[in-house]
């Protein structure tokens, strides 16, 4: 299995290009491609993934759903890296190569 780059606050990461995005019955499921796995995302999770559309960077990401659900902001980055680390190894994010120029 391929070593996953480590995921900071300033890691900017966007959505696979391999991978298809569609709804059903109100949840949103994604599917990688590459590795033919998938995975169903609840209300939060869809959220997020939304947000993806663009390259954003983690904490970014943490900013916006810590102000969209009024929640603990700590509490919310560490639930975020966890399912976007979750995402990496799955193969349906990617960190966006030109941070590392």
């Amino acid at each position: 299995m391929p070593h996953s780059p480590l995921l900071t606050p300033a890691t900017i990461i966007a959505r696979h290009a391999e991978q298809i995005t569609a709804e059903i019955d109100g949840e949103v499921v994604v599917m990688g491609l590459a590795q033919g796995k998938y995975i169903g995302l609840d209300d939060v999770a869809s959220t997020l993934w939304r947000l993806l559309e663009q390259p954003q960077s983690v904490q970014h990401l943490c900013d916006l759903l810590a102000q969209h659900y009024r929640g603990d902001a700590a509490e919310i980055s560490a639930d975020v890296l966890a399912f976007l680390g979750e995402l990496l190894e799955l193969g349906l994010i990617q960190v966006d190569a030109a941070q590392n120029l």
